[in-house]
């Protein structure tokens, strides 16, 4: 179990000595304090079978231990929980890991006998656990509370057990089964494993299993289906949307699937456009004049002879009327609500010419795995990886106005597109749905299950990043990225090299003069101007504003002396970003003694302070984070001034690190946001590599940070919470990326 941070402590201990209603765990019978007064709506009877009463579902139980710190990790909870009123009984644990306004919570299921034995899969650093038992105003009775730390074997061995069973009954899901466990290995190392065993199984909850959090925020009921019938006949404007969809001898089981999940949308203001690419397995053609018949909103036309999968999407689009198309392969397949929140962004967005929502992958048997959720778009990220992909929602005009799919890009046709029309759309007009609209089928010789399954798609994408930025950044060029679907921007350098003002910082002057020469070392050929920057914290802004007053660098490069860098081109890269017309600050990605990540770029309101934080802190080297995230370049809001570089003449602009309100801590990000008001993005690469000498201290942790996080988030309050690099379905927790439960409000 890790070390619970001293603040925490401190703030844990004022929460439980304040608090109203404790749970302790291991008794058979709550103690009952008052806290807050009654307007928490839960009060103690004095007798009865039913001890509790609520007055509504807001009733939240403090559950706290007094012989150890709250459990992390792998936790069974137990309790018994009996309700006056039948049906009231719907117990939610709510987690609370100190993050302001990033409470977590899961439901627990309870037996025919109102009993709840769950395996719960906790994050780390637990503030406090609180227990909402009803759903509605009851007398109720909750006893046997009880919170047994589990081991990770024997969490493994009970949560993979039901698998096993499963595998010897269906042999032929071995290698499929395989694959998503490689594959989580590969992107999250044992962590993206622990999250596989921690999908669905009979008895366990885990804040990290998908399964669990798809059936509490990600399924429809029938009352959310009525909602949403009414606010489509509400729309002020119904586009009719175009679904394309080329087939070539899909199987009849998928194809029809495909299909139906078309008819199946709210949103009735919709047609699909088929084009067979002349199948030879009759069925397809039988299933396409089933379903025309069926419903006039089906039309097909079938090509005489095969031209692979850009030509049979030209044919399809030929046959649209929409407004807009929507891209659909032939054995995916779209939720319900699909095109009604899309259609919702338009009528908020009406010049949009893309919209794109979340996806998800789907098993032959229905169970959903490998969320992405995405950013708002985010043009560097889209060069690395297909930000659009699926759901992807073009304007009609537009697409044709770039002449549809082109042939000779196959595997990679959708990117191509979507790359040409970006080109012709300001970013405004590009909107994003945070929300998983989009089922992608992973099937064997299917890219969802292994993006190595069909290697063309790789080299088609890379020839149409090329093209893109050859129209867009001469000079610039395309290079293979960690894996198969990701790839690397290298941007050019000028000849000459820029002269380059390089600001070691340290808290003395001796310990940054000591550096010097080991840094003279990894700038060869560089025209580099040396100084130092050193002083406490209180005076850091001061130190590094007046280190590079009257630099000679066209380039500052902001660096903390402590650090070494780990690749060659460490400085051409920080420069070649630098230099860019759109960029402000630039990051690296640092990472701390024991070679794991420390930073990737911040995020705003994630952390303690709800000030920003590092997302995938802690990972290891060799993991790619969520979709390749943490080793592909990015915008992010802001990057850490132990790092960072900036053109003089914009950091001059904006005057510098703000010495007089932010003297330390959060300088670093309030100069990107200051940066960001005068039209200037952050970007963050992971091909700066650097490695700190020690672990460094934490914003969070300074004694200034406190009146910092005040300052800062009364100047950014517009902001602070509303970070677009980040998935409202993406926890606020420092650390590899999580689980929202529940996801953030969408502004």
């Amino acid at each position: 179990m890790s070390e619970v941070p001293e603040g925490r402590r401190q703030k844990l201990a004022r929460l439980t000595r304040d608090a109203a209603h404790e749970v302790r765990m291991g008794l058979t019978r709550p103690i009952v304090h008052l806290w807050p007064e009654p307007a928490t709506g839960v009060t103690a009877d004095s007798g009865g079978p039913f001890e509790w009463h609520a007055d509504g579902a807001g009733a939240l139980l403090v559950l706290t231990s007094d012989a150890a710190p709250l459990p992390t990790g792998w936790t069974e909870l137990s309790f018994r929980l009996r309700t006056e009123a039948p049906g009231a009984a719907s117990p939610v644990l709510v987690v609370d890991t100190g993050v302001a306004g990033a409470e977590q919570s899961i439901r627990l299921p309870l037996d025919a006998h109102g009993r709840a034995r769950v395996l719960v899969r906790l994050p780390e650093a637990v503030l406090a656990l609180r227990l909402g038992p009803v759903s509605r105003a009851t007398r109720f009775r909750l006893t046997d509370v009880r919170a047994v730390r589990v081991g990770r074997t024997e969490a493994a061995l009970r949560t993979s057990w039901p698998l096993a069973l499963r595998l010897a009954r269906e042999p032929q899901r071995i290698p499929q089964v395989a694959r998503r466990y490689l594959g989580a290995l590969r992107t999250g190392g044992l962590q993206g494993v622990d999250g596989v065993l921690g999908q669905k199984s009979q008895g366990t909850l885990s804040l990290e299993s998908y399964d669990d959090w798809v059936a509490q925020y990600d399924t429809l009921t029938d009352a959310d289906r009525e909602s949403l019938r009414r606010t489509v006949e509400a729309l002020p404007w119904k586009p009719r949307v175009s679904v394309l969809m080329p087939t070539y001898d899909t199987p009849e089981v998928w194809l029809r699937r495909a299909i139906d999940s078309v008819r199946a949308q709210l949103y009735p203001h919709w047609e699909l456009c088929i084009a067979d690419d002349a199948s030879r397995q009759p069925h397809v053609r039988a299933v396409l004049e089933d379903y025309a018949r069926r419903d006039a909103r089906i039309r097909y036309v079938v090509r005489p002879a095969n031209g692979h999968i850009s030509a049979a999407s030209n044919s399809a689009l030929e046959l649209a009327n929409g407004e807009f198309i929507a891209l659909l392969d032939h054995d995916d397949e779209l939720t319900e609500d699909a095109l009604v929140r899309v259609v919702e962004v338009l009528n908020a967005h009406p010049d949009a010419d893309v919209v794109y929502s979340d996806e998800d992958k789907i098993e032959p048997q229905g169970r959903r795995f490998d969320p992405y959720f995405k950013p708002a778009f985010n043009l560097d990220l889209f060069r690395t990886q297909n930000l659009i992909s699926h759901l992807g929602v073009y304007r009609t005009e537009r697409v044709r106005e770039v002449g549809g799919f082109r042939v000779g890009f196959e595997g990679s046709q959708d990117h191509d597109l979507a790359l040409r029309v970006v080109e012709r759309t300001p970013p405004e007009r590009i909107q994003h749905v945070p929300r998983v609209l989009y089922h992608w089928r992973a099937i064997p010789g299917s890219t969802a299950l292994d993006v190595g399954e069909k290697g063309y798609a790789s080299t088609a994408a890379r020839r149409a990043l090329q093209e893109h930025l050859d129209r867009t950044e001469p000079g610039a060029r395309i290079e293979p990225g960690p894996n198969a679907s990701l790839h690397r921007v290298r941007h050019p350098l000028p000849t000459p090299r820029p002269r380059v003002t390089v600001i070691l910082q340290a808290r003395t002057a001796s310990e940054a003069t000591a550096r010097l020469d080991a840094w003279r070392a990894t700038a060869d050929g560089w025209d580099v101007d040396w100084r130092v920057a050193s002083g406490s914290p209180e005076r850091v802004s001061a130190s590094a504003n007046e280190a590079a007053r009257d630099a000679p660098g066209e380039v500052l490069v902001f660096l903390d002396a402590d650090l070494s860098p780990d690749s060659e081109d460490w400085l051409a890269e920080l420069v070649s970003q630098a230099l860019r017309p759109e960029v402000g600050a630039v990051g690296a990605k640092l990472f701390a003694p024991d070679g794991r990540v420390e930073h990737a770029g911040f995020v705003l309101g994630m952390g303690a302070d709800g000030v920003a934080g590092g997302p995938y802190r802690g990972l290891s080297r060799e993991s790619t984070g969520h979709v390749g995230r943490a080793a592909v370049q990015q915008r992010v809001s802001a990057v850490s001034a132990a790092c960072l570089a900036v053109r003089r003449s914009v950091f001059e602009r904006v005057g510098g690190f703000d010495a007089g309100v932010l003297p330390g801590p959060w300088r670093d990000v309030d100069l990107c946001l200051r940066l960001a008001a005068h039209g200037l993005m952050t970007v963050w690469t992971p091909h700066a590599v650097l490695i700190h000498a020690t672990v460094p201290a934490s914003p969070e942790a300074d004694l200034l940070s406190s009146s910092a996080a005040t300052v800062f988030k009364a100047r950014w309050k517009e902001t602070v919470d509303d970070d677009p690099f980040h998935s409202p379905n993406h926890a606020l927790g420092n650390g590899p990326l999580r689980f929202a439960w529940p996801p953030r409000p969408v502004r």
